[in-house]
């Protein structure tokens, strides 16, 4: 009984695993939440403002993120162990990062420093999650390519940080750059590990020899 139990396990995705739905209630009532706090910032009327590309790089990563978490759930099986929790653990670390994301980003005036500092707690949670993940199932990951985007985000965060050091303000012009590199760089991790075929499905009698 305990065979079988082990076997069906090792073969079910994180999406169809008996935690999945308290995944999707958590992120609703996380969701839920920030539209009920943040409503009256979360669309700002103004294309043109700072605030809206901000809040438009937020809501990219939260659904780029969902479609590369039920992507990766079609090629990667669960196991309920403590291995398999830290690396879920990571990735509900991720997720939330995007609440304080949409809170920096409606006022980016006087948070630009926390909402790109963020960002790079955002990646480098994602980057521990794909090496628990790794470490457990043994599979090929984008480690290298996440590592690789951390150290690009943690780069303008820095350079931003040690400007705000020297410059009692910084130009406007400036700070739509910095958002945008931000936004850049998420949407390349997001788009060439998609192309690189980060997650290739992995045949079932070798996916089985790596979980064994």
């Amino acid at each position: 009984m305990s065979t079988e139990s082990n076997s069906s396990a090792s073969t079910t995705g994180i999406i169809t695993s008996p935690q999945a739905p308290l995944i999707s209630t958590f992120i609703a009532v996380i969701l839920g939440a920030s539209l009920i706090e943040f409503n009256e910032f979360l669309f700002p009327p103004k294309i043109t403002s700072l605030n809206f590309w901000a809040l438009i790089a937020v809501y990219y990563g939260a659904i780029a993120t969902w479609f590369g978490i039920t992507t990766m759930s079609r090629y990667r099986p669960y196991k309920d162990t403590f291995m398999s929790r830290t690396w879920i653990t990571f990735g509900i670390f991720h997720l939330t990062s995007y609440l304080a994301l949409m809170y920096f980003a409606t006022r980016l005036t006087d948070s630009l420093f926390a909402y790109l500092w963020c960002w790079v707690f955002l990646l480098i949670v994602t980057w521990l999650s794909i090496l628990f993940r790794k470490m457990d199932l043994h599979l090929p990951e984008p480690l290298g390519w996440c590592g690789l985007h951390v150290l690009l985000m943690l780069a303008i965060a820095t350079t931003y940080s040690i400007w705000t050091l020297f410059s009692h303000s910084i130009p406007t012009v400036a700070n739509w750059v910095f958002v945008f590199m931000a936004f850049a760089i998420h949407v390349s991790y997001r788009q060439s590990a998609k192309m690189r075929h980060a997650w290739e499905p992995v045949p079932s009698d070798q996916q089985q020899s790596y979980l064994h």
